[in-house]
């Protein structure tokens, strides 16, 4: 089978369209000189003042140790580690506050739309009063308000074996000992993937049948063998106050915890409006329908109502996701080591590389808003099959 030809544009369309391509390629001539005398500028600028410039620094030792570092971090470390550090510990807060702000707008959503006119009022001077107040108001607030008053370490609120204190949220933590620590983390994927194509068996069949039953009991005693095969070990590291510290555990720093309820509350105004948005947009019948067939509250609400909702709120929404990626460079102001701070803030300082330290800064913020999209979109478009079956 042959592809259709193209048709041609006639004379008088191209007559019509000259002008306008004609001003592109002059608009476009005119970006690259301007960016090709800049360029031109800052080479002779670095030239006359005797600096370096590239990105051969990061192989150099940082000198300086970071307060919280998710990989292993040390003064003896590289400015390219220090970059490294530095953005996990963006990705982290991001994650975080996403999370968070996602579960509140859910309820915020919900509730203003309940029954119960005392909770419609509550989610509705929460919307007000949170989304009319700055961010690096809230920021401070918690900071140094809040999580300032909380007791010291020898006073510690006990959640449990979890400790709160005025240095933090400190969170019991499961060590592996033994070789077979990769082992633990490939049979974890593994089984994820085999729950994942399982759960999608079952949605197609109505049900799971011997066989997959079988692949779960095989897939457990497989897993089972070999952790016992390498004498791998689990324990719990439990918090623990030791004088003025605490011991054991993974620690939550303050400015961390600020930041993340910051980011969370402030931000989940403005998504509990778009998933109010979403919800109301289903038709009434969809939970008429879902309370026929013995589904009511919160099951109609997670299983109908909310999977048509997303498909509405998660376009908007993707755009508030990525105003809390960008406002998350805000953590320099309560001192939480992120790329702003560290890669904007100390690594220029010492390095004197101005421009390529933004420059990194500006790419992984990019980047990191990208993948936000690209994450939603994926979500959305999985939505809109699933809901055109």
């Amino acid at each position: 089978m042959k592809a259709a030809p193209r048709k041609k544009l006639s004379r008088a369309v191209l007559r019509e369209r000259l002008p306008g391509y004609i001003g592109q390629a002059v608009l476009l001539v005119l970006v690259l000189w301007l960016a090709g005398q800049g360029i031109a500028n800052f080479i002779a600028n670095v030239r006359a003042l005797g600096v370096s410039s590239g990105y051969g620094f990061l192989r150099r030792e940082a000198g300086f140790d970071i307060a919280q570092a998710l990989i292993p971090f040390g003064p003896a470390s590289t400015y390219g580690d220090a970059v490294l550090a530095a953005l996990l510990n963006t990705v982290l807060v991001v994650v975080l506050a996403s999370v968070f702000a996602t579960v509140i707008a859910l309820l915020v959503a919900f509730g203003r739309l309940g029954v119960h006119p005392l909770v419609r009022g509550l989610c509705g001077a929460y919307v007000e009063v949170f989304r009319n107040v700055p961010l690096l108001l809230q920021i401070f607030f918690w900071y140094f308000s809040a999580i300032a008053w909380l007791p010291g370490v020898s006073d510690s609120i006990a959640l449990g074996p979890v400790l709160l204190n005025n240095r933090g949220l400190f969170l019991p933590r499961l060590s592996v000992s033994g070789p077979g620590a990769w082992a633990v983390a490939l049979l974890l994927v593994a089984l994820i993937a085999l729950a994942r194509a399982l759960r999608r068996r079952a949605r197609v069949q109505g049900g799971l049948d011997r066989a997959a039953w079988s692949a779960i009991v095989a897939a457990f005693v497989v897993a089972g063998g070999v952790l016992a095969a390498l004498h791998a070990r689990f324990s719990w590291a439990l918090p623990a106050a030791t004088g003025f510290n605490v011991s054991g555990g993974i620690a939550v720093l303050p400015e961390l915890l600020a930041l993340t309820l910051g980011l969370s509350i402030y931000n989940s105004t403005f998504l509990a409006e778009i998933f109010r948005a979403g919800i109301q947009s289903v038709p009434a019948g969809q939970g008429e329908a879902a309370a026929t067939l013995g589904l009511a509250g919160w099951r109609a609400a997670w299983l109908v109502v909310l999977p048509q909702a997303l498909r509405v709120a998660l376009p908007p929404a993707a755009g508030q996701y990525q105003t809390l990626a960008k406002a998350s460079s805000l953590a320099a102001a309560v001192g939480y080591p992120d790329l702003m701070q560290i890669v904007g803030g100390t690594v220029l300082s010492q390095t004197g590389q101005a421009l390529e330290a933004m420059a990194l800064v500006v790419v992984f913020y990019a980047l990191i808003n990208l993948l936000i999209a690209l994450g939603v979109n994926l979500a959305n478009g999985r939505l809109m099959r699933r809901h055109a079956r």
